[in-house]
């Protein structure tokens, strides 16, 4: 509802886990970038229920700027059935200290893992010896 004040949305998600429950994050597509533009401008900042809500422009992958941090998150899909924590862990340690990591099903029963590194050279190692 607080989204649609600004204008006709053209499509609504929220992103959600395998049990149904947000993940914390979604997406609106408006018709016209004004609308966007002006949900952007009222809503960032704007506290809804008990959450403080942070709106922003959508950037595609390939044009974000990483920045010289650099990413340390690893999304990783096509997995083995027979991949756990501890399978994950195997394959991707070697690259360096893993600060997080989860094995995930989506609704078809396909395996999912992110790995968070606590460095970003081990997470681009790791993207140059296993994509």
């Amino acid at each position: 509802d607080t989204f649609s004040l600004f204008g006709s949305i053209l499509s609504c998600k929220v992103a959600c886990d395998s049990q149904g429950k947000s993940r914390g994050y979604g997406f609106v597509h408006y018709e016209t970038e004004e609308a966007a533009k002006t949900a952007i401008e009222r809503v960032n900042g704007m506290q809804i229920g008990d959450k403080m809500v942070e709106v922003h422009a959508f950037v595609k992958r390939n044009e974000r700027d990483i920045g010289a941090k650099g990413f340390t998150n690893l999304y990783i899909k096509g997995l083995p059935q027979g991949t756990d924590e501890s399978a994950l862990t195997k394959m991707f340690e070697p690259f360096g200290k893993i600060a997080s990591s989860v094995v995930l099903k989506d609704k078809l029963g396909r395996k999912f893992a992110f790995v968070n590194y606590e460095a970003p050279e081990a997470a681009q190692k790791a993207v140059e010896e296993l994509n």
